[in-house]
């Protein structure tokens, strides 16, 4: 197993290679934060890709460089702090500097508020054919090992040993609204230009009002419209994301169509579309 760089345990979820590392552990100290910044500031200009790890006892924070595009930092719980707040935070900061490919840093900074990891049901290597399935997009766990995927398919890092429990992190998240209602009104207006839904979510939402309260008809909680969905604001995710996936499970259902015959594109790639846990295959 590569060697990877110590840090504080808020950021040992995902560690990073120490072999990539084109500084490490570099004490403020001994290289001022004017001689930090300065470099960061060049890494910028070079396009450089890669994460750069301050901390100071607890405190820590980690930036993320993109091709030369910065990220916003962030810290525990995947709340944003500024260079400036980071200076002040931590006058004696150890510093590191990593070397990692574009869309791995970009993963890891989506992945920065992510939920607690889940515990897949099955151990590796089983448990490939399941991200594979559900197209996942985060970071899978297990012990020290620590891997990157996108879609289903791994971009880098260490591996399980056989046999071994798995968690996956992923990008999705469970409390963000705009993106859960963004994905649904995506998916049911796509769904609707290929299968009519009018007469399906009808009989779907009088079958599914009294385990899905909010899909009465009556409430007008939850509404589909010329493939349009609309939300009462004050509906809850947690009641609502059920509601949605058995309701489009029984539209298909008595339209007689499958879901995965459908051409539905990235929706498919979407984090929300593993949450639903939607027919793919």
């Amino acid at each position: 197993m590569a060697e990877t760089t110590l840090l504080p345990p808020s950021l040992s979820r995902f560690p990073l290679p120490a072999d990539r590392a084109v500084y490490r552990d570099l004490s403020t100290d001994h290289y001022p934060w004017t001689e930090i910044s300065a470099d960061f500031e060049a890494r910028q200009d070079e396009s450089f890709s890669g994460m750069l790890d301050i901390w100071q006892g607890e405190r820590w924070a980690r930036f993320a460089l993109v091709q030369g595009a910065a990220r916003a930092g962030f810290t525990q719980g995947g709340h944003e702090v500024s260079w400036a707040a980071a200076m002040q935070a931590m006058p004696r900061a150890q510093v590191t500097l990593t070397r990692m490919d574009g869309v791995i840093s970009d993963l890891i900074w989506a992945l920065r508020a992510a939920d607690e990891p889940t515990p897949l049901k099955v151990p590796w290597p089983a448990a490939q054919h399941e991200l594979q399935r559900v197209h996942f997009t985060g970071a899978l766990i297990s012990g020290g090992s620590c891997s990157y995927w996108k879609a289903g398919q791994l971009l880098e890092g260490t591996l399980p040993q056989s046999g071994a429990a798995c968690q996956m992190v992923s990008t999705y998240r469970a409390n963000d609204r705009e993106g859960t209602l963004s994905f649904w009104q995506e998916l049911l207006r796509t769904v609707n230009s290929q299968v009519p839904l009018a007469e399906p979510w009808r009989q779907a939402t009088v079958a599914l009002s009294d385990e899905h309260p909010c899909l009465d008809p009556f409430a007008q909680e939850v509404v589909l419209t010329n493939g349009i969905l609309q939300v009462d604001p004050e509906l809850e995710l947690q009641e609502l994301r059920p509601a949605l996936s058995a309701a489009l499970r029984q539209m298909m259902n008595r339209a007689g169509v499958r879901l995965a015959d459908l051409p539905l594109g990235a929706l498919r790639q979407r984090p929300e579309w593993l949450a639903a846990e939607l027919e793919v295959s």
